[in-house]
């Protein structure tokens, strides 16, 4: 279950002004966008003091009709301490233990600025590509492919989308550089960011997985925010 490791992980990638959709500068050149995204990037990690979330984890496997959900209660606070406690689960004791407990595994493991830093999609671990700009949820973007400058098991080969206004990554879509596990013939991941008090913050994540025997396997992650706490304001959302 090494991919679904790896959407979760995409939680911990480097993310740090409501804006009117627009144009953005096509005069920007990719290193300058880069660049604005970097310094972001450390805005964000300056002022996000806390978040409370619900998060819901939900997988099924079509062939053999079996699911599972499982709610869990997750507190983050400055620099990289991540606390998860699981309030409810209901469903596949298999998938449970395979994938749910394997991803919160995964997760206490890797939260770490240290950690973070290696699979952060930045220039020092990806090549970028502008593509063109686009509109994402009414808000102008800019729209980059990403290779891997190291293709293990946590690196993806896919796409990114940046807000054109203050250069946080709003979306990623991708598959896995190199293939998880001989069992896994194909997955997609696709996670996507909202902003809650200046802060972008993970929305959704679902995942497709397309397994030898076990056939098509899905999982989603929804995330409802209880509270996010920043360096200049504390606020219910």
């Amino acid at each position: 279950m090494k991919f679904w490791c790896l959407a979760l992980l995409l939680f911990f990638s480097s993310h740090a002004q409501a804006q009117t959709p627009g144009n953005p500068d096509t005069n920007i050149s990719l290193s300058q966008i880069l660049d604005r995204m970097m310094a972001r990037n450390e805005v964000q990690q300056r002022k996000l003091l806390e978040f409370r979330a619900q998060r819901k984890f939900y997988a099924i496997n079509s062939r053999f009709k079996t699911d599972s959900t499982m709610h869990v209660q997750t507190t983050f606070r400055r620099p990289d301490e991540m606390q998860s406690t699981v309030t409810s689960q209901e469903g596949s004791k298999l998938i449970r233990s395979r994938v749910f407990d394997r991803i919160l595994e995964a997760e206490s493991e890797t939260h770490t600025r240290k950690a973070k830093q290696l699979v952060d999609i930045i220039p020092a671990n990806y090549s970028f590509q502008l593509e063109g700009s686009e509109e994402c949820n009414g808000r102008a973007c800019f729209h980059l492919t990403i290779s891997p400058k190291r293709r293990d098991k946590y690196s993806l080969d896919g796409e990114v989308w940046i807000d054109a206004e203050d250069y946080s990554i709003v979306r990623i879509h991708g598959s896995p550089a190199k293939r998880p596990s001989f069992w896994t013939l194909h997955t997609e991941i696709d996670r996507r960011y909202r902003k809650i008090n200046d802060m972008w913050l993970p929305d959704r994540l679902d995942s497709s997985s397309n397994i030898l025997i076990a056939g098509q396997s899905v999982l989603s992650i929804e995330y409802s925010y209880e509270s996010v706490q920043t360096a200049t304001e504390d606020r219910k959302n």
